[in-house]
């Protein structure tokens, strides 16, 4: 009786499938080309210290979050830049209006101080503080502040924002309080392949290099690197000691190796920093960029044109906003 009952089955089963399974879509899995091993994805990371200085000539785009419970922003028309980078983390930024070609603001870092100096005349501004110390509420008291609400973005930006994107940090791989483990991860994105259909999907595998140090209780930064294609870092994201994710970048459209200076460079480079209730997308034009130029101390200080005299507002973010010049 009972192998009568097994076979009742099985002849049920293979006899109508449809009634018992149907078929679906699934997002088609891009199976990875590239195999690497930790070891050398820390060396990939590791080749951006054969770049001690960057100059650039680059569009920006910012966006601004408003109404974080609404999901409410806005975006910015493009400007033109020419931005300064040079190890560890100094830093010089111009902004220009697009057409005009008139500045609207200039930021440089000294690798210990920082600088913005806010030019047009409704909201003119020098912002100065210190690299590493946290202004979280001097900056609060800044986005209320109706004339520099005005500058939008700008005023959030800091120096570590532009060089911990463009500089990476190399890995102390022989510092044995740093540690580094490499994961797979799998993500659904757009599927970018040519003649891929309009909207269509794709799941594709990356490598995930995760560093942190002893003793703390969250990682430092993450390195994705994508296994469909030439491994480079498609992605960069940064914790603070809380566990934040405080930037989230992402590296498109690599430029061609420029002999042996370095690693590639991304000619799109999209910075999200959702603490500082900003993105900015820095598209880098192929026609002038710079790697390892000598780069005086000079190009690091602003200074502003003694002709504003009392038009400019000088604020200390170390004397709590004070104003006073």
């Amino acid at each position: 009786m009972k192998r009568f009952a097994i076979l009742l089955l099985a002849v049920g089963l293979s006899g109508s499938v449809s009634c018992v399974s149907r078929r679906v879509d699934v997002v088609p899995f891009l199976a990875p080309t590239e195999n690497a091993t930790l070891d050398q994805l820390v060396a990939h990371i590791n080749e951006w210290r054969k770049i001690d200085s960057l100059v650039l000539r680059v569009d920006l785009q910012f966006e601004t979050v408003e109404k974080v419970e609404k999901g409410e922003g806005r975006q910015y028309r493009t400007a033109q830049g020419r931005l300064l980078l040079q190890r560890p983390n100094r830093i010089r930024l111009s902004i220009e209006a697009p057409i005009l070609s008139t500045n609207i603001a200039e930021m440089a870092s000294d690798g210990e101080r920082f600088q913005l100096l806010i030019y047009p005349l409704d909201y003119r501004a020098l912002i100065e503080g210190q690299n590493d110390a946290s202004y979280g509420e001097e900056v609060r008291r800044l986005d209320q502040d109706p004339e520099l609400k005005k500058a939008g973005p700008i005023v959030n930006i800091r120096p570590q924002h532009f060089t911990d994107a463009f500089l990476l940090s190399p890995l102390p791989v022989d510092d044995p309080y740093t540690v580094a483990f490499l994961q797979e991860e799998h993500v659904i994105e757009a599927d970018r392949r040519p003649g891929a259909k309009k909207n269509s999907q794709v799941k594709k595998s990356y490598y995930v290099v995760t560093v942190l140090r002893l003793g703390e209780n969250a990682p430092r930064a993450r390195y994705w690197f994508d296994r469909s294609s030439e491994l480079l870092v498609r992605r960069q994201q940064a914790y603070d000691a809380e566990g934040r994710l405080v930037a989230d970048i992402d590296y498109t459209n690599y430029l061609p190796p420029r002999g042996e200076a370095g690693p590639r460079i991304a000619s799109r480079v999209r910075i999200e920093r959702p603490y500082d209730n900003y993105t900015l997308v820095v598209n880098v034009r192929n026609d002038d960029i710079m790697i390892n130029r000598d780069l005086p101390d000079t190009a690091f200080v602003i200074t502003a044109p003694a002709a504003w005299g009392d038009s400019l507002r000088r604020i200390n973010l170390d004397k709590q906003n004070d104003t006073s010049p």
